[in-house]
């Protein structure tokens, strides 16, 4: 009995033995899942403002269960995530649209898995944001979200728009002066009409762009002075006379004006105007026709022809923010140095006194007419014009001159220039501005523009409608054919201004 109850004890034991090993024998090792894998794109390259398009790999074992996209800067968008949810890989395409800023950026692509506890990966894909390829002759305009601010600060939103890179420069053998050109009537000299500036060569930076009916420029032009010294009244203490610096230079040392630029666009069709630009305009007469006529003047020969011309002065238009909208129209024959095709566009009936004036009048001296100022401001210094708003309160009247140059002024008082080295010629700080200056009105102020000289050059911003309306301006359409110009710049110059002509304005599509 005894020897019985161990033999089924031995059989169960087999037994329990047995069914340990086969259920070990069933039971597989865990499988184990891997984190998903995200292959980036290199090398992507876009610019500012732009879209690119890019391609990610992607495998995950566990099925892809969700894909979201960041970037450092700009927006990135996953064109069809829906595409790889549930499957365990595929091409994930995503747009990224850069910011107005060049520099290096990045977009990161983060999956996660649908195991029940999810495992996720990021990867980076690095992007260079460049600025738009600079041109040398064409003007591309750009199309602008929103409008720039005009305050002589170059926005962001100027990235968007593409460079034209250039130089103007002053041209030489243009022929002899032989004129009156200057204030001490030096009379015939033989000297080339830009003689004290020939071979000046100014580099500059231009940008364009469209925001609803505006259009939008920006310029940069190289210039280590702000030139405002424009035509200065000082005393003659040997003479005794109130005389005002030169306007026609015939020195390097002997410049004595304003800074400026000018564009010249054609209206419809201009004969010459596609291949010459502005010399298409510029006429020289081997002859003088009136005493003081310039050999070289800026007229049209053919009928009903016109130019627009934008001419920003910097004493004349800054003190309110225009640019002097003006035209350069046909010229009946005979074509002399009397000829002149250049004005002003109309100003609703304000005449002279859209703009400026001259400050100046004629006085007897008690011996002979002398011109002296018209106003001027008692103890004022360093100062280059005298707005309307000045005059007959701080500016006042000059009504009469002495012998010895002293000047009465309305409403009682003396300006005595004896021995005084404030009205000196070239550096007294006292000397009279040349210029009275109004708004400009009516058509002749279209262009609005905030210009601030940065101590190594000039920074312009200026607006126009697209279309004015105004005859005698030209109309931009975005829509329409490429648009030739020329652009100049008079570095203190009243005439001697560095050209680029063969220019074109493409507006982008």
């Amino acid at each position: 009995m005894r020897e019985m109850r161990k033999l089924n004890y031995l059989f169960i034991t087999l037994i329990a033995m047995f069914a340990i090993n086969c259920s070990s024998d069933n039971d597989d090792p865990p499988v184990v899942i891997g984190d998903p894998v995200i292959q980036a794109p290199t090398g992507t390259t876009v610019q500012v403002g732009g879209d690119v398009d890019m391609s990610f790999n992607v495998g995950a074992e566990g099925k892809v269960a969700e894909v979201t996209v960041g970037t450092s800067n700009g927006t990135a968008v996953i064109v069809d995530a829906t595409s790889i949810i549930g499957k365990t890989s595929g091409i994930i395409t995503v747009t990224y649209t850069a910011p107005i800023t060049e520099g290096a950026q990045t977009v990161t692509l983060t999956v996660k898995d649908q195991q029940a506890t999810p495992k996720t990966a990021s990867s980076n894909a690095d992007v260079t944001v460049t600025l738009a390829p600079e041109s040398s002759s064409e003007l591309l305009v750009a199309k602008f979200d929103a409008p720039p601010i005009l305050d002589g600060e170059i926005d962001d939103i100027w990235n968007l728009a593409q460079k034209l890179v250039s130089t103007t420069s002053v041209p030489s053998n243009l022929g002899d002066r032989n004129t009156y050109y200057n204030e001490d009537g030096i009379g015939e000299e033989f000297l080339d009409i830009f003689e004290a500036y020939e071979g000046e060569e100014t580099n500059f930076t231009m940008r364009s762009g469209i925001n609803g009916d505006n259009i939008y420029f920006l310029v940069e032009w190289e210039d280590a002075d702000d030139s405002k010294d424009r035509q200065s009244w000082y005393f003659d203490g040997t003479a005794k006379l109130w005389k005002q610096e030169h306007k026609y230079a015939n020195a390097a040392d002997d410049k004595y004006y304003e800074d400026k630029f000018a564009f010249l666009f054609p209206i419809g069709t201009v004969t010459g105007f596609d291949s010459q630009t502005c010399y298409a305009s510029c006429h020289t007469a081997s002859t003088i026709t009136n005493p003081k006529d310039k050999h070289t003047r800026h007229y049209l020969t053919e009928a009903d022809e016109k130019i627009d011309m934008w001419h920003w002065k910097r004493v004349r238009g800054t003190h309110n923010d225009r640019i002097d909208d003006q035209r350069i129209q046909s010229v009946d024959p005979p074509f002399t140095s009397s000829s002149n095709g250049r004005g002003g566009d109309p100003d609703s009936g304000a005449g002279s006194r859209s703009g400026y004036s001259d400050n100046k009048q004629t006085l007897n001296n008690g011996t002979d007419d002398v011109s002296v100022p018209l106003y001027v401001v008692p103890d004022g210094t360093d100062y280059y014009w005298i707005p309307e708003a000045q005059l007959d309160q701080e500016a006042k009247k000059v009504t009469a001159v002495d012998a010895d140059g002293i000047l009465t002024l309305e409403g009682g008082g003396t300006i005595d220039p004896t021995g005084d080295t404030g009205y000196d010629q070239g550096t007294g700080n006292k000397r009279f501005p040349s210029i009275l200056t109004r708004d400009f009105l009516g058509e002749r102020a279209d262009l609005t523009i905030m210009a601030k000289h940065t101590g190594t050059g000039w920074v312009a911003e200026f607006t126009r409608k697209l279309d004015t309306t105004d005859p005698w301006d030209i109309v931009f359409d975005p829509a329409g054919a490429d648009v030739p110009f020329g652009f100049a710049i008079c570095s203190n110059a009243a005439i001697a201004h560095g050209i680029k002509p063969g220019l074109t304005m493409t507006f982008e599509q």
